[in-house]
């Protein structure tokens, strides 16, 4: 068998076959070794492994090559490299943390924050009842999460998951349709029911990129293969999971849940290599829990009645620890993420039920208190009053203006990377800020971008509890999700 003209080729990306009759090169396993799906077409192939082409003669198909040549083997002829192809960031839901690395990240990890630049092209000429300018169909129904990376694929691949059914489908972007992945080897990804504002995941990049989940029978390490629509999974801790995952001090960590009632942390490295387990001491009532944040040595997961904590100890060990609100205080995570301050504290909102007052509490061993005249929506560094952006601290009040008569409010979606940009929600709050926040009721409501020049208002909309839309980047736009939504939009990002 002549190498050059037919027969497999064992690459990085898979093993290619080429026929022998016409020169046609097709992917048949993946790198992972499974066998490509049928249901994936030729252009779906090109599209996710970024195949090198060979324009035809007039009237004969654009042929395609594996990723790793420059020349037709056959005639040597040069071969063509797809646009587009360079290498993104991946994209971790739900606010776009930067992946697993073995670089600390420069500041807090688990806020409202992007971990790339996000800025809209073309800024001046939006019009807010402008078609966007792309679309994609919604997935079956559920609530999806969305992730972007290479999963088997040479570029970046997109992952819809829906962690209540524990169901997984990828973006055929020739095709433009998605299909559900299947477990490979029969183990299932188990389902969870965290909440949809605690719930979060995090990211092990590599060729084939790993998702880290909390599920209802430990951490999941789950390896999605896009080209055989195959995954493989492994549950880690065997208990539930009360919380989702953040990446501290070099590994990745979850709090479970035993039958007995303690608390445990499962730990994991960047090879998903589990640790020794962190037990809680006793048996704590924790309430609901909200997404965790970490800084410095410290990661907490806030909780309805108190502050679930992980402290890095002078000897360099991990130790646990459960500390109730003061009396009196009730913590409220429906305003977004903890107030990340200049100092690098993060500030939890709270209401004091004696003093009928919102109050600002710093997480940590020895809580700081700091009265607020009403509750700010915040995504760390920013925070709103009703619908102006600041970043000063969310209990000090600007010297001039009072915009508590515009009835308008701004959830902040996402940080921008880079710059002051923030991404946001915005709509009425005629009822009260509160309220509305509680409120199911059907709502008009607009996409804005808000950075140091002006507030551009890009995007209409109207379903109940519109602050729920999830924002996420994919081949260089900024998508918006919203399960009411009959699809997902997108538009053009600066390069």
């Amino acid at each position: 068998m002549d190498l050059k003209t037919s027969g497999d080729w064992p690459l990085p990306s898979g093993v290619w076959q080429v026929d022998a009759a016409d020169g046609a090169w097709t992917l048949q396993r993946s790198a992972d070794g499974q066998s490509v799906s049928p249901l994936l077409s030729n252009a779906d192939i090109g599209k996710l492994m970024h195949a090198r082409r060979l324009p035809g003669a007039a009237g004969e198909a654009l042929r395609q090559f594996p990723p790793e040549f420059a020349f037709d083997p056959a005639t040597g002829a040069a071969l063509q490299a797809p646009p587009d192809t360079a290498a993104a960031p991946p994209w971790v839901p739900p606010f776009g943390a930067p992946a697993v690395s073995d670089v600390p990240p420069p500041g807090a990890a688990g806020l409202r924050q992007a971990s790339v630049p996000l800025k809209l092209a073309d800024q001046r000429a939006r019009d807010e009842h402008a078609p966007a300018e792309a679309s994609l169909p919604m997935p079956p129904p559920g609530e999806y999460e969305f992730f972007s990376a290479q999963f088997g694929t040479c570029g970046a691949a997109l992952l819809a998951l829906d962690p209540r059914k524990a169901v997984l489908h990828a973006w055929l972007p020739a095709s433009k349709r998605w299909l559900a992945l299947d477990p490979d080897y029969g183990s299932l990804l188990a389902e969870s029911d965290i909440a949809h504002g605690a719930w979060r995941a995090e990211v092990v990049p590599d060729f084939n990129s790993v998702l880290v989940l909390p599920t209802s029978h430990g951490l999941a390490c789950i390896r999605p293969d896009v080209p055989s629509l195959t995954y493989v999974v492994e549950h880690v801790g065997g208990a539930p999971c009360v919380a989702g995952p953040i990446w501290f001090q070099n590994r990745l960590w979850a709090p479970l849940r035993d039958d007995d009632g303690r608390i445990r942390f499962v730990n994991l490295d960047a090879a998903q290599k589990p640790g020794s387990d962190v037990l809680l001491d006793g048996v704590a009532d924790l309430g609901a829990v909200s997404a965790p944040v970490a800084y410095n040595r410290m990661a907490v997961w806030p909780c309805a009645n108190g502050q679930l904590r992980l402290q890095l100890q002078p000897d360099g060990n991990v130790a646990a620890s459960f500390t109730p609100w003061p009396e009196g205080l009730v913590p409220h995570f429906e305003f977004g993420s903890p107030y990340l301050s200049r100092d690098g504290g993060l500030w939890q909102l709270c209401f004091e039920r004696s003093r009928h007052t919102y109050v600002y509490v710093k997480l940590g061993s020895q809580p700081e208190r700091a009265d607020a005249l009403a509750p700010r929506l915040c995504s760390g560094s920013f925070n709103y009053r009703f619908a102006t952006k600041l970043k000063t601290a969310p209990w000090e009040e600007p010297e001039h203006g009072d915009d508590g008569g515009k009835n308008q409010a701004v959830m902040p979606l996402l940080e921008s990377g880079a710059g002051n940009g923030v991404f946001g929600v915005k709509f009425e709050t005629s009822a009260g800020l509160s309220s509305v926040l509680r409120s199911t009721d059907r709502l008009a409501a607009q996409l804005v971008q808000d950075d140091e020049l002006r507030e551009t208002v890009f995007h209409t909309f109207a379903v109940s509890e519109p602050w729920r839309v999830r924002l996420f980047v994919s081949e260089g736009k900024l998508w918006a999700y919203h399960p009411l939504l009959s699809r997902i939009d997108g538009w053009n990002l600066q390069a």
